[in-house]
């Protein structure tokens, strides 16, 4: 049986047989690639994941996590990023509630 926990909406947390997989949320444009063909692809938007990076354990995922919020965060001040950190971590006490 394989994880699959999504967290922020923008990332997810899976397995497979020998680690921990954290992947991203994409939006995909077909039309943007240069081989696209109108007559044999669909010019549907769509959101796919994808793998980013390889964890040993659940918690090291879970901070990767964290570390790119706070590096993607567009807070201005110490306030806000505080803010944005308290709210990831209350996403994760609630997601880990749920576990219980």
């Amino acid at each position: 049986m394989t994880l699959n926990i999504e967290i922020s909406g923008q990332y997810r947390i899976t397995s497979d047989s020998m680690q921990i997989v954290v992947q991203r949320k994409h939006t995909v444009d077909p039309t943007k690639s240069p081989a696209f063909n109108p007559a044999k692809h669909s010019a549907e938007v769509r959101e796919e994941w994808r793998d980013w990076k390889f964890c040993g354990k659940v918690e090291q995922a879970i901070e990767l996590i964290a570390r790119q919020n706070v590096l993607d965060s567009d807070a201005t001040t110490l306030t806000e990023l505080h803010s944005e950190i308290v709210a990831f971590r209350r996403e994760i006490s609630r997601l880990m509630r749920l576990v219980d």
